[in-house]
Parts: C-alpha cells; structure tokens; sequence
C-alpha cells in the first residue's frame, strides 16, 4: 500500500487490487463448490467426494467368490487372472466393484487397463496398480469420468517378467461392461 499525500489515506495498488479480486474469486468457488457437494447427487458434488475417495488397495491372498473355482493351475509361459467382467459404480467418482486377481500360481506380474470401446479416446479411463502373484484388488475407483449408464468397454492384461516389472512378456485383451448408476 502507498501513502496518498493528498488525503493522508492509504491507497491499494492495482496489483493488490487485482490479487485480492482473485483471492475472493476463489474462496467463492471453493464455498459454492462444497455447498454444491452436499445439496444433491450431481458431477460438481461427485467430483468433490471422489477427491476424497481413496484409490483401491492392493491385498495378498486369493479373493474368495462364491460360485467361482479358484485358479489352482497355470501351466508355465501362460497367464491365467480373475477380472470382474460386470462392474457397477454408485457414481463415476466412487469405488465400484473392480475385482482383478493374479493367482498364486501365476509365473507373471499382471496390469490391467480398462478403455471405453467407442473409440473416442485411446486414453485408459483405468490402470491397475501391477499385481504379483497372489495378489488381488477388491474395489478401485476410475482414474477419469465416464457418463452415467452401460458403457461398453476393453480392456488389456500385461504379463510382466517377475524378474523385471518393466519388461512386458506379453499382453491379452477382452470386452467388460462397466455401469454408472447416476
């Protein structure tokens, strides 16, 4: 601030000005954001609780499921994982019901990556953390927004070395369904 002579008033500059108009700009959003986020079930309000939403974890063990054999043999040089083909989200910031799994068996660390099938981008809207054999995710969140309803999506598994997890050996790929609720 600087002196006005004239009146003995203080007198803010307009790069003070020009700061605090921001600042208040800011503060107002993040304000309407937040009261946004707890009036109803929108994207502004999801986005806000999946900020907060953690990422999924990574578990050792085998996923028990009911109906489903567990993978006891995997003959060497193939690949053999479990994949939730059918997953459902409350909303496209929530954790939904990703289940992947590399069997203990399995002579290879495993990556999946989900795409939608449309074609409109060759961007992941998922990419696993790599799992070791034994290792399994329960529930995980998108790593981006996708529209609400049936998206029809691919998805690739990369068989990594377990010597060296940067050196893919091989890669698969399939279709799943993943459903957005709102």
């Amino acid at each position: 601030m600087r002196k006005n002579k004239e009146k003995g008033k203080r007198v803010l500059s307009n790069k003070k000005i020009i700061m605090l108009s921001v600042a208040v700009f800011l503060f107002s959003a993040v304000v309407s954001l937040i009261v946004t986020a707890n009036s109803g079930n929108n994207t502004a309000a999801n986005f806000i609780k999946g900020a907060f939403t953690a990422d999924g974890e990574v578990m050792d063990g085998t996923l028990t499921i009911d109906g489903v054999e567990p993978i006891d043999d995997v003959p060497k040089g193939e690949i053999r994982y479990y994949i939730n083909k059918n997953i459902v989200f409350q909303n496209t910031y929530a954790r939904g019901d990703i289940i992947l799994q590399n069997p203990e068996k399995c002579g290879y660390i495993l990556e999946f990556k989900f795409y939608l099938a449309d074609g409109s981008s060759n961007k992941p809207i998922y990419t696993s953390e790599k799992l070791k054999p034994g290792q399994y995710i329960n529930e995980d969140k998108l790593d981006r927004a996708i529209k609400s309803g049936q998206n029809e999506c691919t998805y690739t598994v990369t068989a990594y070395s377990l010597e060296d997890d940067s050196v893919a050996e091989g890669e698969y790929s399939g279709f799943l369904t993943i459903t957005v609720v709102s």
